[in-house]
C-alpha cells in the first residue's frame, strides 16, 4: 500500500507542512484500521494508492519508539564532522520508557551502561551524556547484573 500525503497545509495552501506534521499523519495511518472512500483509492505500479486527506486524519504524536530512535540517531550520527564521543556500542529497550545505552570512549575499552528515559529531556541528556557517564557518584552500587558493561550509570531521573 502507498499513501499520497499532500505536503501543503490545510489552512494555507501556500505553506508547506513540516516534517513533524507528516510524521504525525504517517503514525496515524499506521495505527488501527483505516477506512477510505473508493474515490480516494487508486492503483499505481500494481500497488494500492491511497490519496490521504489530512483534514480527515488526526495526527498522532511521537511515542516511546520515536524518542528512542532520536537518542540512537543523535548518538550515531550527531550532524558534526567529528566522531561522536562517547561512542554508542549498543542499546537495550528494557520496558516502557526505559532504555539502556552501552557507550565507550575511542581510546578506552571500558563499556559503560547508562539507563535513560526516552520520554525525558532528550536534548539536555544527550548534550550532557559525555560528562554524566564520568561522574563517579552516579555509578550504581553493588553487583552489576549485566555482562555487557563494567559500569552502570542511572540517568533515569536526570
Amino acid at each position: 500500500m502507498v499513501w499520497e500525503i499532500p505536503l501543503r497545509t490545510i489552512d494555507d495552501p501556500e505553506e508547506l507542512a513540516g516534517p513533524n506534521d507528516v510524521l504525525g499523519i504517517v503514525r496515524a495511518l499506521n495505527t488501527g484500521t483505516q477506512i477510505f472512500s473508493s474515490s480516494r483509492v487508486d492503483t499505481v505500479m500494481g500497488m494500492t494508492l491511497i490519496h490521504v486527506d489530512p483534514a480527515q486524519v488526526a495526527p498522532v504524536g511521537p511515542g516511546e519508539c520515536d524518542n528512542a530512535f532520536t537518542i540512537l540517531r543523535t548518538l550515531t550520527y550527531p550532524w558534526t564532522e567529528e566522531q561522536p564521543d562517547p561512542r554508542l556500542r549498543g542499546f537495550l529497550l528494557q520496558g516502557p520508557d526505559r532504555m539502556r545505552l552501552y557507550v565507550d570512549h575511542e581510546e578506552d575499552t571500558e563499556v559503560v551502561a547508562a539507563d535513560v528515559r526516552p520520554s525525558g529531556a532528550l536534548t539536555a541528556l544527550l548534550a550532557a551524556l559525555p560528562s554524566l557517564i564520568e561522574e563517579r557518584e552516579r555509578i550504581a552500587q553493588g553487583e552489576i547484573d549485566d555482562p555487557h558493561c563494567s559500569r552502570l550509570i542511572n540517568l533515569v531521573d536526570w
